[in-house]
């Protein structure tokens, strides 16, 4: 479960082996970069990284999670874009020890993995979407980070917008969650 979360939607998130979630949006260094920005200035961030394992192959997945669909979805897409982007930068800032030569805001299982080997999952998950209108926001999200997507090697097919079911599909939302 995401802790201080938002929304009823971000409490579904989980539960999560130990050390396996980074809950960026609470980063102490986030903090520290938005307290020295201007107003309108701060970076805009993504509710967690979760880190997952499987055949020796290492993943993170970034998810930004919100609670409807847009209503434009020029302008959302675009806010989804800058947080899943400013996520991923902010997360191997961390990493690299570039704000601090103390990167304890990761758990061990974090600072083990090398990111060399690392696949990166940019996702969006939608609590209140129909089935219908993930491809085209998906097509839009792919479309807006086809830069960042070729700057970090990552394959757009693991660009990803889910709703509610399939982010449980996904096995980011339990099967059955109690709030």
């Amino acid at each position: 479960m995401i802790t201080d979360s938002k929304d009823n939607f971000e409490r579904m998130f989980g539960p999560y082996p130990d050390g396996h979630c980074f809950e960026i949006e609470r980063s102490a260094i986030l903090k520290k970069i938005n307290d020295k920005a201007k107003q309108g200035e701060g970076v805009k961030i993504a509710e967690f990284l979760l880190l997952r394992a499987a055949n020796g192959k290492a993943s993170i997945s970034i998810i930004e999670a919100k609670s409807s669909a847009p209503q434009s979805a020029d302008e959302y897409i675009n806010d989804v874009q800058e947080k899943l982007s400013n996520s991923l930068s902010l997360f191997i800032a961390i990493y690299l020890q570039r704000h601090s030569k103390n990167n304890s805001e990761l758990s061990d299982f974090f600072k083990q993995t090398e990111l060399s080997n690392v696949s990166f999952i940019l996702i969006l998950a939608i609590q209140n979407c129909e089935r219908s209108w993930l491809p085209p926001l998906q097509d839009k999200l792919r479309n807006a980070l086809k830069k960042t997507a070729r700057i970090w090697n990552i394959d757009l097919n693991s660009v990803i917008v889910l709703n509610e079911a399939g982010a449980k599909k996904h096995g980011l939302i339990a099967s059955t969650t109690t709030q």
